[in-house]
């Protein structure tokens, strides 16, 4: 399979799996059969990526159905690929499945635990969408330990970065459990304005899925509200949506919310199917906090319908969940705790470093002004010092006088050079980079013209090799210095004893989505021990070459500058090959 057919194959299935993590707010069941063929599609492509994906998203998918003994193998898999692989975003996405199967199961340490490295990837990544979301659940650990303050912050937080990127779906995701802390605060205006956005939100993008929980919401005011009527077709409506996605989480909360309401208001016989129904889910997803409240209000009404052995039978069975889950929380809740307290210290350490590299750039910046402002400010002086040089070879006839003066004029030329490339540095750091279409051949053609100045040029065989199927676009600035940098090192650190040449090639890389900027040499060379540091301001590898050693310094900024790489390999005394890789902009 040629190497355009195979990338053509993995985007196809990159596209399957695009549509099938788009498809889960609506069709989680078909969201599971795309990723199972994008799965199988992959490892017969042996398209490693790929099939690190599929598996991503098939644990993610049986983590929203709580299908969680299926969704583990496949994230053991997808995080063996990303820990061995520079994706982060893969890495963070599969910590954030895990640490919500760990939380949505009242383990919150492990929950917690794998959250927050999601979370420190997103922000290292600074991936603000999911930021927001691992945030989201964060949230809800913090009303576990009915910290309500740290989880109300936290929410309003997930909005505020979700409202700074548009994402409508973040900023009701959090609307939803922002409108129950209202509710415990007995703000009913507050927390029924708050449902109501969500809800218009969740419908405007058609998340059904989120719908679902938004209605539950909107039940609970109404509930609060003691308006019964209104509230039970919102807890059914919601129901209603839980169990055609098999969202068991959504599905356990409604039925003991509806079980509770009907329990309140008399209607014993449904209070008791409903809250059946809500432990039966419940045993199925491990869902143990909900089923020994459960337990208890089945206790309640036994006890209310005097039905005595009935009452004691659902007491015991709610203490046997109760004493598991306080266990548990007893062995882990004080780390949590610990590790809720890193997100305040990773946003410190955030704010901090933002602040300080916020400095680091001002005093660049203004370091920048004053060389470039200080270099125009000395053209003029040393424009003098050389035009005087002309005059003294008019004027004095004494060679001895005149080779003083020559070795004054070769110096005042390097200062001169110098403070060019200072000029170009400042003026390639401050300008804003403008894409347009590249021309290889003219911009190639001008730069070994202009440095035909040189010793040794005519004896120099140069040849070029440009792709002319290249349609590439970039910064013309920045293009210019790389290769004009290029052309000049080979140039001057030819080798006048030799038949020296110079070839310079620029070729495209389909799979990779790159060009290539090569340039060779049968020179000078480099020594190993000066390999390192060829590109540090003012190094000057071989002293019997005039130079102002900032060249390539100049060149790596550039590459760097466009998002590129910059590489090569050198001989001493047999030359060096120089390759830049550019990323193929979109004009």
């Amino acid at each position: 399979m040629s190497e355009l057919i195979k990338q053509n194959v993995h985007q196809e299935i990159d596209l399957i799996l695009s549509d099938a993590l788009a498809l889960r707010v609506s069709n989680i069941s078909l969201s599971i059969a795309k990723a199972n063929d994008a799965l199988e599609q992959s490892r017969k492509q042996n398209y490693s990526k790929g099939e690190a994906y599929a598996n991503s998203y098939l644990a993610f998918f049986y983590m929203i159905t709580t299908e969680h003994q299926k969704a583990i193998p496949h994230i053991d898999v997808a995080i063996l690929y990303f820990e061995t692989s520079t994706d982060k975003f893969g890495l963070a996405f599969n910590y954030n499945t895990l640490g919500s199967i760990h939380y949505k199961t009242d383990d919150y340490h492990y929950g917690l635990k794998f959250l927050l490295k999601a979370y420190y990837l997103y922000s290292e990544i600074d991936d603000v969408l999911n930021q927001s979301r691992t945030l989201k659940s964060i949230g809800a650990i913090y009303e576990f330990f009915k910290d309500y303050k740290e989880a109300k912050k936290t929410y309003l937080k997930c909005i505020s970065l979700s409202e700074s990127i548009k994402d409508l779906n973040g900023i009701s995701n959090a609307l939803c459990p922002l409108s129950g802390l209202y509710l415990k605060e007995n703000n009913i205006k507050k927390a029924s304005e708050t449902i109501e956005r969500a809800i218009l939100l969740k419908e405007k993008t058609k998340d059904i899925r989120g719908l679902g929980f938004a209605l539950y919401g909107k039940a609970k005011v109404l509930d609060y509200q003691n308006n019964i009527e209104s509230a039970e077709k919102c807890y059914i409506k919601s129901l209603e949506i839980h169990q055609n996605l098999d969202e068991n989480v959504g599905n356990i909360m409604t039925l003991n919310k509806l079980g509770n309401m009907y329990l309140r208001n008399g209607k014993n016989r449904l209070a008791k199917q409903r809250l059946l129904e809500c432990i039966e889910v419940g045993n199925i997803s491990r869902h143990h906090l909900v089923i020994y409240k459960a337990y208890y209000s089945l206790y309640t009404l036994a006890k209310k319908e005097n039905n005595i052995e009935e009452a004691l039978s659902h007491l015991e069975k709610h203490q046997e969940y109760k004493d598991r889950v306080q266990k548990r929380d007893m062995d882990h809740v004080l780390k949590s705790v610990q590790s809720l307290s890193k997100i305040e210290t990773l946003e410190n350490e955030a704010r901090w470093q933002k602040e300080k590299t916020e400095e680091v750039e001002k005093k660049n910046k203004e370091l920048d002004n004053f060389v470039y402002k200080v270099s125009h400010d000395l053209r003029g002086p040393i424009s003098s010092l050389l035009g005087l040089y002309n005059v003294v070879k008019l004027d004095i006839n004494d060679e001895k006088p005149l080779h003083y003066f020559s070795l004054y004029h070769e110096q005042i030329k390097r200062l001169e050079s110098i403070i060019l490339d200072f000029i170009d540095l400042t003026r390639l750091k401050e300008s804003n980079i403008k894409n347009t279409l590249i021309n290889f051949d003219e911009i190639i053609a001008q730069c070994i013209k202009a440095y035909n100045y040189l010793p040794n040029f005519k004896s120099i065989a140069i040849k070029t090799q440009i792709d002319e199927s290249i349609a590439f676009y970039s910064d013309k600035s920045s293009i210019n210095s790389i290769l004009q940098n290029l052309i000049e090192n080979a140039i001057k650190y030819s080798n006048p004893r030799k038949e020296s040449f110079i070839n310079i090639s620029v070729s495209v890389n389909i799979v990779s989505n790159h060009i290539e900027i090569k340039v060779q040499d049968n020179g000078a060379g480099i020594r190993k021990d000066f390999q390192s540091k060829i590109f540090d301001m003012f190094f000057r590898a071989n002293d019997n070459v005039q130079g102002t050693g900032l060249g390539l310094y100049i060149l790596k900024t550039a590459v760097n500058r466009i998002q590129g790489q910059v590489s090569f390999v050198s001989e001493y005394k047999k030359g060096s090959t120089f390759r830049v890789t550019l990323p193929l902009t979109a004009k």
